[in-house]
């Protein structure tokens, strides 16, 4: 919910340019089905932290994601390979909905449960390495903040505070295109992903003091997944389609601390996706990340002032 001037539940900072720092464990590691085996090929990045810049001012919000060499875990290595991530997200805030659009793309994967594939590796390279499987996606979300007097934005972007405990049930309907693609000796493999669901999201802000919150929050949805898979080469041109139906599930806690200027906290998230069709159930994602962030709000600029006030 986008606020223009505070209310008597939220005090709103949509006035205000906010600069803002994220540190995060949020990498997802990715599992490739094959037929012929009852494992799954476990694919992930080798890095271990995401650092994200963001800006929020008026109804926007835009945030870039890379994994620098400088924090702990994202240093390339023999072993595991070199990998690169980025992603790139535009947040609105009309009235109570909440839109959000991400491009991501990724590369350089390992695969973390080599020993299930292939037995006595030597040391030094312990690991199967894809250094030219890339995933892009490119994906969005809208939701709609069904307690008018709840701050999702408090929660979620900080771009809010709210005033007194309150909670609210957010409805969010997510859609997406990812893309799996690889060169390898003699054909080339893409995998092409689209994905649909509808999740119930609840949240709650607790006040515990004037200017510190902690806010639970759970979720659990439904979908689809249409995936299609080519393999194509000289002397291969094989093509597969599935769909599957998928649940996903979660939820988390934050603590966090705020003044007019300053602001700060910390998150930790559980994951759960899995995807079945008539025949299978199989796990995709399960996981547990946390997340730090740390921001300060200024006035802003006259030019950007003057583009804002047009919002």
């Amino acid at each position: 919910m986008a606020q223009n001037k505070d209310s008597a539940a939220i005090i709103s900072y949509a006035d205000k340019m906010q600069i803002k720092l994220n540190v995060d464990s949020h990498l997802e590691n990715y599992y490739v089905s094959n037929n012929e085996s009852e494992t799954d090929l476990n694919l992930a990045l080798n890095n271990d932290l995401r650092l994200t810049l963001l800006l929020d001012y008026k109804i926007f919000s835009l945030s870039y994601s890379f994994t620098p060499d400088f924090l702990p875990g994202n240093h390339g290595d023999e072993n595991k390979g070199e990998s690169s991530y980025s992603d790139f997200s535009v947040s609105l805030y009309p009235g109570q909905f909440v839109q959000e659009l991400t491009y991501q793309r990724m590369k350089g994967f390992y695969v973390v449960n080599t020993a299930d594939f292939v037995a006595n590796l030597p040391e030094d390279s312990a690991y199967l390495l894809f250094p030219d499987l890339k995933r892009t996606f490119y994906g969005g979300s809208t939701a709609y903040i069904l307690n008018s007097d709840f701050s999702i934005e408090n929660l979620v972007y900080q771009r809010e505070w709210q005033r007194y405990s309150t909670g609210s049930f957010v409805p969010r309907f997510n859609y997406s295109y990812a893309e799996f693609s690889n060169d390898f000796e003699d054909f080339k493999g893409k995998e092409k992903d689209f994905d649909f669901s509808l999740d119930l999201n609840y949240y709650y802000n607790w006040v515990l003091a004037e200017r510190f919150n902690l806010s639970p929050y759970a979720y659990g949805g439904l979908g689809t997944r249409i995936q299609n898979y080519r393999q194509s080469g000289d002397k291969l041109n094989e093509k597969e389609s599935n769909t599957y139906f998928t649940q996903e599930y979660g939820g988390g806690l934050q603590l966090g601390y705020n003044t007019d200027k300053f602001l700060m906290g910390a998150r930790v998230s559980y994951k759960s996706l899995n995807y079945k069709n008539a025949s299978d159930l199989r796990i995709q994602n399960d996981s547990w990340y946390g997340l730090f962030f740390i921001g300060y709000r200024l006035d802003p600029p006259e030019n950007l002032k003057r583009i804002g006030d047009q919002f």
